[in-house]
């Protein structure tokens, strides 16, 4: 039973904070660039999600014998 409810508790931590991520992606760049303006519509949050996902870094782990 404790198994399943972590499965659940980190599942919905990630989804929570893959919704999140875009969002205050686009609040730094309001709060740093104010001109911008950029609203918060879910078009706006798909871009920002995308571009996130793009510009990720690719993380490889090499053993070294």
């Amino acid at each position: 039973m404790r198994n399943w409810f972590m499965l659940f508790a980190v599942g919905a931590l990630i989804v929570f904070l893959v919704a999140i991520g875009p969002l205050a992606g686009i609040w730094a760049l309001n709060t740093l660039f104010p001109i911008l303006a950029i609203p918060y519509n879910f078009y706006t949050w798909l871009a920002a999600a995308i571009l996130m996902a793009v510009l990720a870094p690719s993380v490889r782990v090499t053993k070294k014998s």
